[in-house]
């Protein structure tokens, strides 16, 4: 089939109709796939309820923050890398290396001795994460017919934000248990089911695999811009001009890479999986869709804390609408819109998070608006971005080859990525720009980003809710232009259905 066309037939060329993800053919698959999705929302951030406990334990706090960063830095370049491997090996092959590779570093996380130990363990945990991003997307390309796509991802969706949104709360428990080892042990039993689930099951085991080539320049290349960007978050609001300077970089490091991928042979990450019709509208409006949830979820906790002046949990309890409404929009799309045109559904999506972005800002800046409003808010915000990504998954997978659903899957887990980390980077500037123009001081802030518990005066509450407010502002613009994009994509599918 050429590159660019739709395939929406089944894999083995018969009907689906009727057909689940839940039937004696797709099982092993499904389960396979969840569980490995579950372990990799617990993990993400489960041992958050127990940082604490680790950094009393192995001491060395200074390196603490890297137990993440590392984690997210490896994943998000080992999504790219896993691409090329999953269309070469297979995702059978490419899934059993995952799994035990998983394995074992979270085992080698449960027993660390030392900080020093833990972090290198998360960093090669990252790695794993990254592949099983890779591999669950082209598990659901390669392994389920076209029609049952939108239930598969739907299916990703609530067991990634039952295992993420609970994650700490299991955790806790854990810790309360037998403390922060046994949070990476609970991980063990879940990996192994996906294993032995699997193993011999999963799709495209290729015979005769060729060999592997890995295009060492370009994965350096696309290393230095997750790190640029990554020094560029964890630096807004500390030292400004390393944050300006870490996004200049990162965005001349992105250009010398797109000028690398138009010589090289077999580039880790292709021009032509980026820009192609109707890839790029796809990465667009997912990337710009998670770049809004994001935008709009990550500060208000410390809004809700601060301003609103309420407790840590509850603050804590707003991120939860987001993430729900997220799962309800994949469920929508693969239950009641499943008839409607991949685009039509991301427009659609594009267009419904406009003007409930302008009521949840509208209740940021209005105090005396109940939160509930803000939060019935935030729940539709999840629904739109839930609709936009599972129909761009879908889409995105019936525009390509089955011999570069790998590739395809990495590419656009990388642009969700970094679409995470810009929508984390623009929120916190601009809280935090407003909070130094308005108070002159930002580091009172930053002690209750982190968590200690420290009363902020009037002034510095009032900086804030026009902080978050201003940063709705921006992300309104992104959902404006999201809304275009997906205009686009509309006009131009029906004219090549003409």
């Amino acid at each position: 089939m050429a590159s660019g066309t739709f395939m929406r037939e089944d894999i083995d060329g018969s009907s689906c109709i009727g057909r689940s993800i839940w039937s004696r053919k797709y099982l092993p698959v499904t389960v396979a796939n969840l569980m490995v999705v579950a372990t990799v929302g617990f993990g993400g951030l489960a041992l958050v309820a127990g940082l604490s406990t680790v950094a009393e334990d192995l001491g060395n706090v200074r390196l603490l923050p890297w137990v993440f960063t590392g984690y997210y830095a490896t994943g998000a370049i080992a999504v790219v890398v896993a691409g090329p491997v999953i269309d070469v090996v297979g995702v059978r092959r490419t899934f059993r290396g995952t799994g035990i590779w998983l394995f074992v570093t979270t085992v080698a996380a449960a027993v660390a001795p030392s900080m020093e130990t833990l972090v290198f363990a998360r960093t090669l945990q990252g790695l794993g994460v990254g592949l099983v991003f890779a591999v669950s997307t082209a598990t659901v390309g390669l392994g389920y017919p076209h029609q049952l796509r939108p239930r598969a991802f739907a299916a990703q969706s609530v067991v990634f934000g039952v295992t993420g949104l609970g994650g700490p709360a299991l955790a806790g428990v854990m810790l309360a248990a037998g403390g922060w080892r046994v949070v990476f042990l609970a991980q063990l039993p879940v990996i192994a089911i996906a294993l032995a689930s699997g193993w011999a099951t999963l799709p495209t085991t290729l015979e005769r695999p060729t060999r592997i080539r890995i295009d060492w320049r370009g994965i350096w290349l696309l290393a230095l811009v997750v790190g640029f960007s990554l020094t560029a978050v964890s630096q807004v609001g500390v030292r400004w001009w390393a944050a300006g300077a870490s996004i200049a970089l990162s965005g001349v490091v992105a250009k010398v890479y797109w000028k690398y991928a138009g010589l090289a042979d077999a580039p880790v990450l292709a021009r032509e999986h980026l820009t192609r019709f109707p890839v790029k509208w796809v990465h667009a409006t997912s990337g710009m869709m998670i770049f809004i949830v994001v935008g709009s979820d990550n500060f208000l906790p410390l809004y809700v804390q601060t301003t609103r002046g309420r407790s840590v949990e509850l603050a804590a309890f707003t991120l939860v609408f987001g993430a729900v409404g997220w799962t309800l929009g994949s469920l929508a799309y693969s239950r009641l819109l499943i008839g409607w045109r991949e685009s039509e559904v991301i427009r659609f999506g594009c267009w419904l998070v406009i003007p409930f972005l302008g009521l949840a800002g509208t209740t940021v800046v209005l105090t005396d608006w109940p939160l509930l409003v803000l939060y019935g808010a935030l729940t539709f915000v999840g629904v739109s971005v839930g609709l936009v990504t599972t129909a761009g998954l879908t889409l995105l997978q019936a525009s390509g080859d089955q011999a570069e659903m790998g590739r395809l899957s990495a590419a656009h887990e990388f642009v969700r990525s970094l679409a995470t980390m810009y929508g984390v980077a623009l929120v916190g500037a601009i809280l935090l720009l407003v909070v130094d123009v308005q108070v002159g001081d930002v580091d009172a802030v930053r002690d209750v980003i982190s968590g200690k518990d420290i009363v902020l005066a009037s002034e510095t509450n009032d900086a804030i809710r026009y902080g978050v407010a201003w940063a709705y502002a921006a992300v309104g613009v992104i959902a404006v232009g999201c809304l275009s994009v997906g205009t686009s994509l509309v006009r131009r599918t029906r004219r090549l259905a003409v």
